[in-house]
This record gives structure tokens, sequence and C-alpha cells, in this order.
């Protein structure tokens, strides 16, 4: 059988055994509780291993804490609203090849299915149940009695009470607001509409006015402050340009159309853009007459399509001029230090290259270097007229340039000719039906208010009391809840929940997916017309407002199970771990809490959120959008679910992206391998053995290995952990058998019991499989090993540690000289020596500094520097309790020649003392020895 049929098989005999002892079904009880849920999925593809990574990893934390003790929930449910489901349906509806492909080839669906999909609501409950398979298949320990979708009416009823109260309390309004919007949809997008889920980034771009005798150039600008320099407009004489009436603004055709989303325009004559050039207008504050002039390095998309040229300040505008013009003025207006009168020129001539692309980097710079460090110069005063030199003299001049741009902006809106328009900063962004974003300003749109001061404020400070895992998560949190702004929250289609004060407009997905965690906690019990559950009902359930009696009456339900309602809830809540992708910590995280606080109040919001990585496929991350999915059943059919679920969870940080990649897998399934067979091969011992130095050994070591992998995985350091558990233990087990002639059985089997309880809430199902060989019950519902279950012999843990430390000083020699070893000579240390030693680690332990311990121990600080250099070689465990256990080196090596002879595969060892006078001196070795630390000879 290979690898991926024989942990599949194993996968799905546990799994029925689950399934059919509801072992992961939870109930409030009298111990202490965990409820852990994880972000859920759309159902508009299979999941993927993207997926499986924060699914894995919330599962190990509910299996681990189920495991120390607690009463743990981990629910599931479905996302069917919003536009990604819309959009896939219509795609298909559209006969999109792309798209069909994949759901043929890649995802397996036969086309009559794929046909049905033209139904956006077939198409979300056929991937709902691929969905719920899948995470079955995975061995996720969820209560899958509470599961349910976000139409599910009863759901519906509690959203719109969500909203209610949102609006109740004036966190929903209505508002005049710039967003994100599709075109061909027609309504606002969020990151979960569009092509490689991007959110859109919404900037307010200065417009200055240059105006002609019957034209004006509206230029976007970033810098207005170099408008003093400005001395010339350029356009693209290729592109067609509108002339809009009523203003006369000259926008190029692009923009347009992009800014009639923003306001209202109406065209009155097209011109080519070579047919404006020479036109002359005048900069608005120099009053001078600057021409038109033509410039390829202008996108037409961009802006406005024109622009003020600022030669000295930017290298691309002097370049422009520069091939049109003779001689090209130059007009500085910032002094930054660095840089030299013109840094437009300098920098073009400094980064050596006319490539745009090229001299990118090299102009940001310049910027940067300019707004925090340039000060405006005295001399732009002589370029102003008269009347506002006194005015420029003031507030511009000789001032940093965060403070200048603000002095000019007011100046220019105090002339008439300033103005702002928006765009999309990260752009460009694609819908998800392949139209290109543009902002758009809408009119009485229902918003989320996040940039209210209170509740802004209120959130950060909720915030602190988060335990936010990993830590620089939480920075992230911070500044993404300080710049969020309104959020529209509703959309005119798709599939959602109604406005409860408007229908005709639907909920988006960002926004019913804020508190729904508080629904999981009685999903299960809603058995009833989605009519009763009125705002009575879960102002009783969910905030404890109300009197039983009295709503039992109002809408029929059983008073007794009113109360049970509302203790099932009070008994979970608030949620102790909350698990997502780091993509969603500019959105959903901070707009859970947000909502946390607002429905239930600072007690209640969630304990810890836990952010992981991507997965990446081919060293990018996975989206639907970029067809680049690796489904998670693949990932299983091809390798097993055990595998795939360590492959996603030892590969890198919690933190850090991972790549899905097969030599780590195969590692990890080799592993597991041999830790089968090695359990079968112990079952089938006849005898005990001995109970010996190496048993007290074996033992003594896997105390501390227990130790070290509670301590991490508290930590939710899983890395580390499951590295520790699959190879460390492995190789410490090999080594006590290389050390017998006869394994004890019993201790063997200690060892398994404690590795199958250790490796469950990572590989549950070849743990129980290992599990079952030995002992009755499951293992899922073990204790997770503690370090006190072992005995420590400290005398026995000094001398194998020491052999192993040799072993590995051998090892390395012999690597380091390019040599097999055929013969050793071990020269070792006096016994009494080892006193030195000892007096050195004690001094460390109680934080002697360097002059300290010398003075204690006589020994000048020079040879004591060295000393401790050669000690942090020594493994911790020899350096713990060599202060405590004596060791005899020589007879310790004796005692365990066949077993050093074994594992480095030599001939013949010969082990002399160094004070031994009749010992021979082998290449000068015998007096290079310290205690623990033999002169060691290869031949």
């Amino acid at each position: 059988m290979d690898s991926s049929a024989f942990f599949n098989e194993i996968a799905k005999k546990w799994q029925d055994i689950w399934e059919k002892r509801k072992v992961f079904d939870a109930n409030p009880s009298s111990k202490d509780k965990y409820f852990i849920t994880v972000a859920f999925p759309y159902t508009n593809s299979p999941l993927h291993i993207g997926h499986g990574r924060t699914y894995v990893t919330a599962d190990i934390v509910a299996r681990y804490q189920r495991m120390i003790g607690k009463n743990v929930l981990f629910p599931f449910a479905f996302q069917f609203t919003g536009t990604p489901i819309l959009s896939i349906s219509e795609a298909i509806k559209r006969g999109d090849k792309d798209i069909i492909n994949d759901f043929f080839t890649l995802y397996k669906i036969d086309e009559e299915k794929i046909k049905e999909f033209q139904d956006p609501l077939k198409l979300a409950q056929y991937f709902k149940e691929d969905m719920e398979r899948m995470a079955r298949a995975l061995g996720l320990s969820v209560d899958w009695r509470r599961e349910f979708t976000t139409v599910d009416p009863r759901f519906e009823q509690f959203i719109r009470w969500q909203f209610k109260r949102l609006r109740d309390k004036g966190f929903v309004v209505t508002s005049t607001d710039a967003v994100g919007f599709c075109p061909n949809d027609n309504f606002p997008v969020g990151m979960h509409d569009t092509k490689g889920d991007v959110e859109p980034e919404i900037q307010e771009i200065d417009l200055i006015e240059f105006e002609g005798k019957d034209l004006v150039f509206p230029v976007a600008t970033s810098r207005p402050e170099t408008v003093f320099g400005s001395n010339s407009i350029l356009i693209n004489p290729e592109s067609k340009y509108v002339i809009v009436r009523g203003s006369h603004w000259v926008l190029s055709k692009e923009s347009f159309q992009k800014l009639s989303y923003q306001r209202e325009l109406v065209p009155e004559r097209e011109i080519e853009g070579k047919e404006l050039l020479g036109v002359t207008v005048k900069n608005p504050i120099t009053g001078k007459d600057v021409k038109v002039y033509p410039s390829k390095y202008v996108d037409p998309k961009t802006g406005t399509g024109s622009v003020m040229g600022v030669p000295a300040h930017e290298p691309l505008h002097y370049l422009a001029l520069s091939e049109v013009l003779d001689e090209v003025e130059v007009i500085p207006v910032i002094s930054t230090e660095g840089y030299g009168d013109f840094p437009g020129p300098e920098v073009l001539t400094l980064s050596g290259t006319k490539n745009p692309a090229e001299l990118k980097d090299y102009i940001d710079s310049l910027y940067r270097e300019e707004y925090y460090k340039g000060v405006v110069r005295d001399d732009v005063v002589d370029l102003v007229p008269d009347y506002m030199r006194p005015l420029i003299k003031e507030r511009v001049v000789g001032k940093r340039v965060p403070e200048a741009r603000k002095a000019v902006v007011e100046l220019l809106r105090s002339l008439g000719k300033h103005d702002t328009i928006y765009e999309v900063l990260n752009g460009p962004i694609y819908c998800r039906c392949g139209t290109e974003i543009v902002v758009k300003v809408i009119r009485d749109q229902w918003y989320i208010d996040y940039d209210n001061p209170f509740w802004k404020s209120w959130t950060l400070k909720a915030l602190d009391q988060i335990d936010v895992v990993p830590e620089s998560s939480k920075r992230d949190l911070a500044r993404a809840i300080f710049s969020l702004k309104k959020r529209a929250c509703s959309r005119t289609r798709g599939l959602g929940v109604k406005l409860p004060w408007d229908e005709s407009q639907i909920i988006d997905s960002l926004s019913d997916s804020t508190i729904y965690m508080a629904f999981y906690t009685i999903s299960h019990k809603l058995n009833y017309d989605p009519e009763k559950l009125n705002e009575e009902f879960w102002n009783y359930v969910m905030l404890g407002n109300g009197n039983p009696i009295d709503l039992s009456k109002s809408i029929g339900i059983p008073e007794d199970e009113l109360k049970a309602l509302r203790e099932e809830f009070s008994y979970w809540y608030p949620l102790d771990s909350r698990h997502s992708g780091r993509d969603l910590v500019q959105n959903h995280l901070p707009y859970m809490i947000y909502n946390h606080l607002a429905i239930f109040g600072e007690n209640l919001v969630p304990r810890r959120i836990v952010v992981n990585g991507f997965v990446r496929v081919g060293g990018k991350k996975m989206s639907k959008s970029f067809r680049n999915i690796y489904p998670l059943y693949k990932a299983i059919e091809e390798y097993g679910v055990d595998p795939v679920r360590l492959a996603l969870t030892v590969s890198s940080e919690l933190s850090e992206d991972t790549d899905f990649d097969t030599s780590s897998i195969k590692a990890i399934t080799d592993q597991l391998r041999r830790m089968y067979d090695l359990a079968v091969n112990v079952s089938k011992l006849k005898s005990s053995g001995e109970n010996g130095l190496p048993e007290k050994w074996l033992l003594s070591l896997i105390h501390y290995k227990v130790r070290e992998v509670n301590d991490l995985m508290n930590s939710l350091d899983f890395r580390k952990a499951f590295n520790v558990i699959l190879y460390e233990f492995y190789d410490i087990v090999r080594d006590y058998i290389s050390m017998v002639n006869f394994p004890n059985k019993y201790t063997l089997k200690t060892v398994l019991n404690i590795w199958s309880r250790l490796i469950s809430p990572g590989a549950p199902h070849i743990a129980e499989e290992i599990w079952s060989m030995f002992n009755e019950d499951l293992v899922s519902l073990q204790r997770y090993p503690s370090p006190e279950e072992l005995q420590v012999d400290g005398q026995a843990l000094v001398q194998l540690e020491y052999i192993r430390y040799l072993i590995e000083q051998v090892k390395a020699l012999a690597s380091l000289t390019n040599k097999q070893p055929e013969k050793l000579i071990i020269y070792v240390s006096n016994s009494d020596e080892l006193g030195l030693l000892r007096a050195v680690l004690r001094g460390l332990k109680d934080r002697n500094n360097l002059r300290e311990l010398s003075s204690a121990i006589g020994l000048r600080e020079e040879n004591l520097k060295t000393l401790l250099e050669k000690i942090q070689t020594l493994p911790s465990t020899l350096r713990d309790f060599i202060t405590v256990y004596s060791i005899d080196e020589f007879k310790t090596i004796i005692d365990n020649l066949n077993f050093l002879m074994r594992k480095l595969d030599v001939d013949e060892i010969q082990v002399y003392r160094s004070d031994d006078s009749s010992a021979p001196d082998i290449k000068g070795k015998k007096n290079s020895t310290l205690p623990l630390m033999p002169g060691i000879v290869i031949l």
C-alpha cells in the first residue's frame, strides 16, 4: 500500500469512530471552556491548502486544549453572502472558458453539474457540501451540529438585529463618500469583491487649475508646494482629451470617464492631444504664462491626464522638456540636504537611465527626502506677485515641506484655483467580473462609521486586552484600526441579508461576518420559526435584557428553552481564540473588534486572535482570481491526511508564509511511517528486557522533551514543537535501541504512549492507530503528557548524554577532516578536574560576571573565556546535571564501547586518561583535554 492510501485509510477509520461516538460535540459543563473559531470560507470553489493551514492550526489548538482538560467548542459555518459566489455563477452563465475549465479539470466536476452553477444558490450549496466533506476528511475536531450558512433565515434575523443596534447607537450612518466601485456591476467593492482579494486604497489628490483664455488645465499633484517652480503643462500628445462643458476643464478621455463617477461632467467636445500643444495658461500662484508641451511619460489614465511640469524637482519632467526644448528653465523651490539646487536633473544624471521604471526608486527617494528634510527656499518670494509676498514670506518661506504644503493648498483655495479628486492608490484593481475599479462618490450610501472617533479610540483601547499571536500582528491591527474610514456596508445585488430599514440594499459579506461567532453558541438549538426570533429574542439571549416569562408569552418559545439558550451563550462567550489568515488583518479582524464592542461591550471581546501566513504555490500567494489554487482534496489524495496536516504546520513559523513543498511532505511521511513501524515492532516484543541505565536515561530525556514540547505548544510555536516530536523523539529511541541487546518493551510502550499523545493534535489519525496498539479508548480523549509522568535519573542522564555528545564530536571531526574513521583514540580528563567545570557552571547559574567567576575559581580571565566558549558546545541537559551528578568519563566510555563502535562504525576504540604517564600522546591530543571535552584522534 502506498503512503497516501495508508494514511487515508487510517484517517477514514478513526474519523468514522469519532463521528459515531460524537467525540467532538461540546455542551456546557462544570469544566473550564475553550471556544475557538476560524474565518468561514466562501462557498464558490473547493477548500484549498491555504484554508487547510488556518483550519489545521486552529484544530491543533482545539485538540491541545481538549487534552489539557478544557471543554472545547470548535464549530464551523459557510459564507454564502457577497459577490464572490455571484461573480462565479455569472461567469459560468456567460461561458467563461477559464473558470469552466478549472471546475472540470482541476475540481473534477462534470459538465452537467457545472451548468447548474448558473444558479448561485446551487453553486454555493454544492461547494458547501464539498467543503464540509473536506473539512471532515482533514480530521477537524468540529461540533458539526452547529453548522449554518449565511443565508439561513435564522442567521438573517440575527444580522438584522445586529444592524438595528448599530444604527440605534449611531454607528451605521448615511453619508456621501468616495468608495471603490465596479462600473459593470454597479456597486461598491471591497477586498472580497476583487481579483487577488485586494482592498482598494482610496486617496484624495490635490488639483491645481492652470487657466487660459478658453481652457483650464486641472493638474493632479501630490506635491502642490512645488507649484512655484512650475513652468509648463505636460500632456500625452497621442491621447484624446475632452473639454468639459461649463468649467472648460481639459481632461484625458480616460480620466473624464473615471472622474464622471466622482462629479457631474458633461462633455463639450473631444480634441486630439496634439492640438493642445502650444496653448498658453497661467500659473495660478506666480501669474506667469506657461505653455503646454508633449510628454510620452504622462499616463492618460492617471489623475487628469495632464501634469504641471516642475523640472527642478521631477526628473521625468526635466527629461520630457529636454526632449522638446533646446534649453530647459529650471526653477528650484525646495532645499534639501544631500541634494544641490536642481535635484531633478541631478537625479537623472545620478541614475544613468532614462527608463521611467528604472527611475522610480530614485524618484521615490527624492520625494521622501524632500518631504521629510526639505525646506522651502527664501527666493520663492521673488516668484509671486507683490500683493502675495508678505503671505508667502510669513507662511511658506523657510518652512518644512509638510507645513508649506498646507499653506499653499489654503492659498490656492482662497484664489479659487484648488480642487480635489480621488484615486485608487494601489490600482489598477479589477472586480471579479474583470472590470477595472474606479472611485465613485456615492450620495446617501449606508456606511459603518469606523472613523467615529469615540468608537475608534474605544477599539484601540480594547485591542490592548486581546492577546494577538504573533505580536507583530497586534501592531498591524492597531495601524489598521487607526486608519479605518467609513465602510460602505450595503450593495444593490448579490446574496445576503437585506437591510432591516431598506430592503433594496443587501448587507455586504465583510459586514455580516463580524460577530457571527456568537451565533454558533446557540445555532444547534434554534429549531423555531425565524419570525419568532425578533429583536426582543436576541436582546434577551445575547445581552440578557428583558424578562424570559414575558418574552415566552409574546413569541411562543417556552421559558425554559429561552433560559437554556441564554445559559449556553453565557457559558461559551467570549470567544477564546479567533484564527484567520494574514489578509484579514486589514478588514475582518478590526471589524470584529469594533462590532463586538458596539454590540456586547468590552467584557466580551475575543480574548485571543491568531494570524497565520499564507501558503504559497510556486512562490506566489494562492488566489482564485490568479487561478493557482491547490485544492485540499488533491493534496490529501496525493500525500495522505496526517502528512498534509503536519506539512502545513512544521514548514515555517506561524506568522511566515510557507511553500507547500514536496520534499518536506516526503520527510514527514517517512518519519511517521518509521514511528508506526517502530510501534508495530514494539507490540510484537515478547520479553521486557532489562531495566537498567539505558532505560533510565531514555525516560529521563523524554521527561525533558515533554517539558519542552508543552512550553512550545502553550506559546503556539507548532513548528518547533512538532519537529521535536517527529524527529528528536525518534532519534532518542533509535539511540536507546542501539545501546541495548534486548529493548525493554514496557519502557518503549511508555515512550510510544507519550509520543502518540504528543503528536495527536497535529497528526490525530496515526496517533489513534499507534495508541490503539497498546490501549483501550481514544487518544483524542486522553490527557496531554506532563513531564511529571516520568522520573528523572540524573546519573543515567549525565552518563549517556555524555556518550551522545561524544558521538556528535567524533562525527563533526570526521566531517571536518573528510575521513571515515576506522580507529579512535580518546583521551579523557581526570575525574578530579571536573570540580573546576562544576564551579564555573554553578557560577553561571548564579549570574556571576567574568571577574567574580575568575576570582572565585582562581582561573585567569582569558583562560576562563576560552573555557566558557567551549562549555557552550555541551548539551544543555549535560550542563544542567553535571553540577549535581558526578561522572567518570573513562568508565562511562568503557561501559558503552559496543554502542559507540556501532554508532560510529569503527573497528577499534582506545581510551586513555590524560594523566596516565604510560599512555602514548598521539597527535598531541593527550594534553588538550578538558572535563567533558575529550581529546579525539581519528585514524
